[in-house]
């Protein structure tokens, strides 16, 4: 019985919370703001809980715990740098300490650069390059003939959106006329390719929220079928 209401109620403010954010297609009021902020509130407690039990208390106070029971000092004394570093972010809305939270933002950022960078080159760059070069991996899947057309126009694409971005300075030689029409011909037809990849990646993002869109109207209709008992 207890579980019934539970679940009916959960299901009748779903359906409200859901009408207030479809009234911002009637302009910015207090109902859509209501559920923003209900919204965020919660997302921003659920992520305090989960970074509590996944990161802090199993990656900095259980090893902390552990290390001072045992005598481990180095170890206690490289957790404790990161609980200095993690303490000096809290510093940051302070005008007299907010120094302290710089080093722990250029900390972050020199790292996350350094991984964003590497992972980029291992990850994409190289790969896409590899992938790019190989003309003949899509005959395996298509065929020789049509195949190789779609290699060739993956390896001219790649290259003319690489011209297309092409900038350089102005210089002289004789074939200074050749490279500038080079980088016109081959760069334009490197935006039109650019066009199509937009035109794919907007079309696919209008697709995925066209299917929440209807599930979430699918949603109201079954939950006000099932209040009303039908």
């Amino acid at each position: 019985m207890e579980a019934s209401l539970l679940d009916t109620a959960g299901t009748v403010i779903a359906i409200v919370l859901t009408l207030f954010v479809f009234s911002y297609l009637l302009g910015d009021n207090v109902l859509y703001r209501l559920a923003e902020h209900l919204f965020v509130g919660t997302a921003v407690g659920y992520a305090a809980v989960v970074a509590f039990h996944s990161v802090i208390a199993p990656k900095l106070i259980s090893p902390l715990t552990t290390a001072l029971t045992d005598g481990d000092w180095n170890r206690v004394l490289l957790l404790g740098i990161s609980l200095a570093f993690g303490l000096f972010l809290l510093t940051k809305p302070t005008k007299r300490f907010s120094w302290l939270g710089n080093l722990s933002v250029a900390l972050l950022m020199g790292v996350g650069a350094a991984l964003a960078i590497g992972g980029a080159l291992l990850g994409t760059l190289i790969p896409q390059v590899d992938a790019t070069a190989d003309v003949m991996r899509y005959t395996d899947r298509y065929g020789l003939g049509l195949g190789l057309f779609s290699g060739l126009v993956v390896l001219t694409g790649a290259i003319g959106v690489l011209l297309h971005f092409y900038f350089g300075a102005e210089r002289e030689g004789r074939l200074v006329g050749l490279r500038k029409s080079l980088v016109q011909v081959w760069g334009g037809a490197g935006r039109w390719f650019i066009l199509v990849a937009f035109a794919a990646i907007f079309a696919t993002t209008f697709m995925s929220r066209l299917s929440v869109l209807i599930g979430r109207i699918q949603f109201l209709v079954d939950g006000v079928r099932g209040l009303l008992g039908g």
